[in-house]
């Protein structure tokens, strides 16, 4: 299963533990492939730094590295304009076309979750996420 993890999920991955992170671990474990594009590379990295320097007692859990060097890496050409109230969100719909992906896994109740669907690509919970991938195996 090809997937597209949104910035909220990665980042609350590096820093606690729960669902998201119950995510990342399910792609470290090899039971699903993360696909990435420099510019959701560039924001996982962006996003972490701010919540490390919010926390700065908290220890990390370093996805953003991990997803660096281990994602597959894709460069998007089609655009998501206007896909979204949020256009930084953009980026990951953009991703996950480029990607082909199975779904997107996102916390993003407010933007993305609510389209449900980006051109029949899944937009889904982290616990609908691992539902799913449980149902897989």
């Amino acid at each position: 299963m090809k997937v597209v993890f949104d910035t909220n999920v990665v980042a609350s991955a590096s820093f606690w533990r729960g669902v998201p992170f119950d995510c990342l671990a399910a792609w470290a474990q090899g039971r699903c492939e993360a696909v990435v594009s420099p510019a959701l590379l560039a924001e996982y990295h962006e996003v972490i730094e701010e919540l490390r320097l919010e926390y700065p007692g908290h220890s990390c859990v370093e996805w953003a590295d991990a997803l660096t060097e281990a994602a597959v890496l894709v460069f998007p050409t089609d655009r998501a304009t206007g896909a979204t109230p949020d256009p930084g969100d953009e980026m990951v719909l953009e991703c996950a076309l480029a990607a082909e992906a199975d779904c997107i896994v996102s916390g993003d109740k407010r933007h993305l979750l609510p389209l449900r669907v980006f051109r029949d690509i899944p937009i889904i919970s982290p616990a609908d996420f691992l539902r799913r991938l449980a149902a897989a195996e």
